[in-house]
C-alpha cells in the first residue's frame, strides 16, 4: 500500500476532498479545507481496518455530513475497507461525524518506498 492517493468524499451537505499517505500501519494527510488527518490501520485478512483522528483547521468548518465543527475539535472517524481494491476510485460507504453517512473514494497517484 506504501503510496500517496487522492481521496475524494460525499455527504448530505456537499462534497470534498484532500490527499493522504497511507503505507507502513500509518494514514496521514489533509483536506482542502485544512483538516489534519492522522491514524493507523491494519491489513486483517482482506479488508484494511483503522481509525484516523480528524482535527479541524483553526477557523473551524463545515462538514460533507452537514455538522459544523469549531476550530482545532477533533473527532474518530473509523474504517474498514477492502484491501486490494479500496483505492480503485469506488466510492466506499463509512460512518461519519455522529454517524452520519459518508461516502469515500481513493485513487491511487503514485507508490512510495
Amino acid at each position: 500500500m506504501n503510496a500517496f492517493y487522492t481521496m475524494k468524499y460525499f455527504g448530505k451537505a456537499g462534497a470534498g476532498g484532500g490527499t493522504v499517505y497511507i503505507g507502513r500501519g500509518v494514514v496521514v494527510g489533509i483536506d482542502i479545507q485544512g483538516g489534519k488527518i492522522d491514524g493507523t490501520y491494519e491489513v486483517v485478512g482482506d479488508r484494511m481496518k483503522g481509525a484516523v483522528k480528524i482535527i479541524a483547521p483553526k477557523e473551524g468548518s463545515t462538514l460533507v455530513t452537514g455538522q459544523t465543527l469549531s476550530g482545532g475539535e477533533e473527532f474518530v472517524l473509523r474504517f474498514d475497507l477492502p484491501a486490494s481494491s479500496f483505492a480503485d476510485g469506488t466510492p466506499q460507504m463509512l460512518k461519519g461525524y455522529g454517524g452520519e453517512a459518508l461516502l469515500v473514494a481513493f485513487e491511487k497517484v503514485r507508490d512510495l518506498a
